[in-house]
């Protein structure tokens, strides 16, 4: 069995959630049919000279987006007789399915959604209404993935019927975020007075907007130590002077850091998909402060493994509540949801039905 993997991303970089949700998905294929028989395709070009930017406008024109070209199309269809899968890694690239179709290609055709990217757009769009095109841009190719992948995937139930409300699609397969375990000891501390919350978010629409809003509606109300981790965070300092609040930027290894935290904090009000900061906080055995939308996805009892917040009041009294006495660091209920649900293990599985059915 052979697969060849369309990617708008390295397979190997875990920089953040994005990337970690498609390394898992590459490294879930390579252990079951093994690295040899994968080849990976990966669409995106770092720096472009001005005349090929230009052209990658008109691309757009054809629905080609990230990277996706008249060549780099030839040379798939080309190439994707010589195995029995495609995976298409974003659902942005729907158009390829369509064409592979038009090349009267045999083998089974995989569109992996990590969120509804149309829905993702809209939300953009309010933000920056120039990005409107973007919309149109997506609608196209998601419709196209609907219509001509033999598979489709989802990381929750939300966005499978997301495809089905937009889309009129009903054959869907779930398979929620998932990580290697890297977890190495148990934190047998109490947390501190005051204590430190962490947020972990690159910088990223969803993770700007929810931050914003806690500073401005939660932080002078509560009595901790708030610590930002992510790449591209520092766009913030100048706005968030604030004496509770420390930047320590992109941190490779999150071991460390989330292990020492009182709490993971996650005031995530707009996105898709699953968020992967919660599988990590997870993974470590911590107790998580989030909102509906941080835990979407996540089959748990939000009380045990920390607490469900949807707004000021309850932002301000649950931490107020939590931070008034000392409580173990280390949360079991959360660390054995992880293991039996979201260890790359536990999705293992799912992806061997993507294969065998």
């Amino acid at each position: 069995m052979k697969l060849l993997y369309i990617s708008s991303r390295d397979v190997f970089v875990k920089h953040h959630g994005g990337f970690q949700c498609t390394n898992r998905n590459y490294l879930s294929f390579c252990e079951l049919i093994g690295s040899d028989n994968i080849e990976v395709i990966n669409l995106v070009e770092k720096k472009l000279p001005l005349h090929r930017s230009i052209l990658k406008r008109l691309y757009l024109l054809l629905g080609f987006y990230w990277g996706l070209t008249p060549g780099k199309l030839k040379n798939i269809i080309n190439i994707s007789q010589k195995y029995d899968y495609v995976f298409i890694d974003q659902s942005f690239y729907g158009v390829i399915a369509w064409y592979l179709k038009r090349s009267n290609y045999k083998g089974k055709i995989i569109c992996f959604f990590h969120n509804v990217e149309y829905n993702i757009q809209c939300q953009r769009t309010k933000a920056n209404p120039l990005r409107i095109w973007n919309i149109l841009i997506m609608y196209y190719n998601e419709k196209k993935a609907c219509k001509y992948s033999d598979k489709l995937v989802v990381l929750n139930k939300r966005d499978c019927m997301e495809l089905q409300r937009i889309y009129g699609v009903t054959k869907i397969s779930i398979i929620p975020i998932s990580l290697a375990d890297t977890f190495k000891s148990e934190v047998t501390e109490l947390t501190s007075s005051p204590s430190t919350l962490i947020f972990i978010g690159n910088n990223w629409l969803p993770n700007i907007h929810g931050l914003k809003w806690f500073v401005s509606n939660v932080l002078d109300h509560v009595d901790i130590k708030l610590q930002i981790v992510g790449t591209g965070m520092d766009v913030l300092k100048e706005k968030f002077k604030h004496p509770k609040i420390e930047f320590l930027g992109y941190i490779p290894d999150l071991s460390q850091i989330l292990s020492k935290a009182d709490y993971v904090l996650s005031p995530i009000f707009i996105g898709g998909g699953m968020k992967v900061k919660t599988c990590e906080s997870l993974m470590y055995g911590k107790n998580i402060i989030g909102t509906k939308e941080a835990f979407e996805g996540y089959d748990l009892d939000y009380q045990k493994a920390g607490a469900l917040c949807n707004n000021k009041e309850e932002f301000i009294h649950t931490i107020n509540n939590y931070c008034s006495v000392k409580r173990e660091k280390f949360n079991e209920y959360s660390r054995n949801c992880f293991l039996a649900k979201y260890s790359f293990q536990a999705t293992l599985k799912n992806f061997d039905d993507l294969l065998s059915n």
